[in-house]
């Protein structure tokens, strides 16, 4: 059959009601009642879901589970500080105070950036790394088989130039 075989009308006592399809698909209408408390169900299962803990901290900071917290960011691409140091590269110092880490976090950081970026030396080592933040220093490009000779030193100017900012993500605690 083309149609669809439903019994009408529909009454609010039925404790349900089906509308049958010919693709064998069959709609049921629930009553008001039985719909609402299916609904609180489901609401209830979403909320305690909601609320375990999805991340986990298995070595390297120590905390209660409730308070495990994940930060992420960036130092801007228009608004990193980057500063030269003597050793012909630059560094970056992170601000993540906003976080409010109570202990120093793990933190996983990259470099992005228009340009000029890729190969750079540095950006994945974290340094001085506390609860508010860390510092990044960048070296100089790798030296890779394509480029067994490069020796490209960073510049601020470059940096600038090119957007280069660090993103980053911290897992730690929070109380």
């Amino acid at each position: 059959s083309s149609g669809i075989n439903a019994e009408w009308p529909l009454r609010p006592g039925d404790i349900s009601s089906s509308i049958a399809v010919s693709t064998n698909v069959t709609v049921t209408f629930l009553p008001t009642k039985a719909m609402t408390l299916l609904l609180l169900a489901t609401l209830s299962i979403l909320l305690v879901c909601s609320q375990q803990a999805s991340i986990n901290i298995v070595s390297g900071a120590h905390g209660a589970a409730p308070c495990v917290a994940l930060c992420s960011g960036t130092s801007g691409k228009q608004s990193s500080s980057w500063q030269s140091y003597t050793q012909g590269g630059m560094y970056l110092d992170v601000d993540m105070a906003a976080c409010g880490f109570i202990s120093t976090p793990l933190i996983t950081s990259s470099l992005e950036g228009q340009a000029f970026h890729t190969y750079m030396v540095g950006v994945t080592s974290i340094h001085n790394a506390r609860k508010t933040g860390f510092r990044v220093y960048l070296h100089g490009w790798a030296r890779t088989a394509a480029r067994p000779n490069e020796n490209v030193k960073p510049s601020v100017t470059n940096a600038k130039a090119n957007m280069w900012n660090v993103n980053w993500m911290a897992t730690g605690y929070t109380c």
